[in-house]
């Protein structure tokens, strides 16, 4: 039997051939092309939107579940520390502001005293007054009366009868005015151009002195007359007018005793006789409508 199978060799079965490995990638490649085109096609239709508008029902809920909680996440992680912080920056930032606006605005106060008391030092080394400096906070709102308000009272010393001057720049220091009341904390001044002030002044000519009246004339068209000046007395224009200090003595209806003499007035404008007498208009020194910045002649020293 052995021999008998050794010469008859066993054929086997052939099994089918299998395709080539190279070509399946390219089969699977023409597959998808065509599920691709398939796709595009349906698509192009319409035919894909509910299955679409489905899947998106479907996958909406947990893709917001997820942005949640991806937002709470880095709210948590970065808000306390990044928003602190913010907040602190912008709070340092905002006091320094402040610091800096406040220290601006004492510096420009420091600088605007400072010229009023180089003014002042300038005036007290020629003349031997005691002074007080004022602000002018409010002009008298009627045309009837010129006056002003200052913000000094009889809480600094203030009393009715003093003088008030002023200084325009490029010019002396002159009369302003007189106080006429006075309250704790301010004080109204009756312009020297008001035709209700009255005070004694000296003209000054060719090294001779007369002795006369002067009275505001604002409301009459012009601001300053000089009165009661006698014929023989030489007036120039130009020649300087001061006042004399002696309007206590004349007994006018104002309280004046604390005007001092050689307070700078004005100077002559026109000079007109009057029968015995001459009268001359003045240009003032100061212009009371201009000034912003008074002083109070408190005293003067003998």
């Amino acid at each position: 039997m052995r021999d008998f199978l050794d010469d008859k060799p066993l054929k086997l079965r052939r099994g089918r051939e299998a395709a080539p490995a190279s070509a399946r990638p390219i089969l699977l490649t023409l597959v998808l092309c065509v599920l691709v085109g398939l796709l595009l096609a349906l698509g192009s239709q319409g035919w894909l939107d509910p299955a679409q508008a489905g899947l998106q029902a479907v996958l909406a809920p947990p893709a917001q579940w997820l942005t949640g909680v991806r937002d709470d996440a880095a709210g948590w992680l970065g808000g306390p520390l990044g928003d602190t912080a913010l907040r602190t920056r912008v709070a340092e930032l905002e006091r320094e502001n402040s610091r800096l606006a406040e220290e601006l605005i004492r510096r420009e106060q420091a600088q605007v005293e400072n010229v009023f008391l180089r003014q002042q030092l300038a005036i007290q080394r020629e003349r031997p007054w005691r002074m007080l400096g004022a602000e002018v906070a409010v002009r008298t709102p009627d045309a009837g009366r010129r006056t002003l308000l200052i913000t000094r009272g009889t809480r600094d010393g203030l009393q009715p009868g003093m003088a008030v001057i002023g200084q325009n720049p490029g010019g002396p220091a002159g009369l302003v005015g007189i106080i006429e009341t006075v309250s704790p904390r301010t004080a109204e001044v009756l312009l020297l151009t008001d035709i209700g002030s009255q005070i004694s002044g000296r003209v000054l000519n060719d090294g001779r002195a007369a002795v006369g009246l002067v009275q505001g004339q604002w409301q009459r068209g012009s601001r300053l007359r000089l009165t009661q000046i006698e014929r023989d007395m030489p007036l120039a224009q130009a020649a300087p007018v001061v006042t004399a200090g002696l309007t206590a003595a004349l007994d006018l209806p104002l309280a004046m005793e604390f005007v001092p003499a050689n307070i700078p007035i004005g100077t002559i404008a026109s000079v007109e006789t009057v029968e015995q007498y001459q009268q001359a208009e003045l240009r003032p020194f100061v212009d009371p409508d201009q000034v912003h910045y008074v002083w109070v002649i408190l005293s003067q020293d003998d």
